[in-house]
C-alpha cells in the first residue's frame, strides 16, 4: 500500500525535475509507522470481506485447509489488485504518503483522514442495506 504510492511520487519528481519536502523525507525514510496505514488496509479488507463473501462455503471435495488456503490467495490477489487501482488516484497517493511519511503530526492525521473518507465514499455499498432487489 506504500511502496507503489512511493515509487510514482518519487518517479514523478524525477521526471519534471522537482525536490518536495515529501519527496525529500521519502527518500530519507528507510521505514515508517505501519498503524498510520493500519485502517486503510482495514477498509480494504472490510470490502474484501463484504464483496467477497461466499458464506464460507467450501467447494465440491475442497477440505478446510485447501478453502483457507484458497481464501489467502483470493485476498491477495485481491488485495494487489485494489491498492494498484487505489495507487493510480492522485490524492490516494499522496496521502499515503503523507500519511507514513509524517506520522504522529496533524499533517499526517490530516491525511489518513482523508484516506478514510476516500474509502469511505469508495465502499459505501457496504453501509447501505440490502433490500430484496439488491440481495438477489
Amino acid at each position: 500500500m506504500y511502496s507503489r504510492p512511493r515509487d510514482r511520487y518519487l518517479d514523478a519528481c524525477r521526471l519534471v525535475k522537482i525536490d518536495t519536502d515529501l519527496s525529500t523525507r521519502l527518500r530519507s525514510m528507510d521505514g515508517f509507522d505501519h498503524r498510520t496505514l493500519q485502517e486503510i488496509h482495514d477498509l480494504v479488507a472490510a470490502w474484501f470481506r463484504f464483496s467477497q463473501d461466499d458464506g464460507g462455503q467450501l467447494r465440491l471435495c475442497e477440505t478446510e485447509e485447501a478453502y483457507q488456503d484458497r481464501l489467502a490467495a483470493e485476498w491477495r490477489t485481491f488485495f494487489e489488485e485494489e491498492v494498484g487501482r487505489l495507487s493510480s488516484d492522485d490524492e490516494f497517493a499522496r496521502d499515503v504518503l503523507v500519511a507514513a511519511a509524517f506520522g504522529n503530526t496533524d499533517r499526517g492525521y490530516a491525511a489518513e483522514a482523508q484516506l478514510r473518507e476516500i474509502l469511505k465514499e469508495r465502499y459505501r455499498a457496504m453501509k447501505q442495506p440490502r433490500t430484496a432487489a439488491t440481495a438477489e
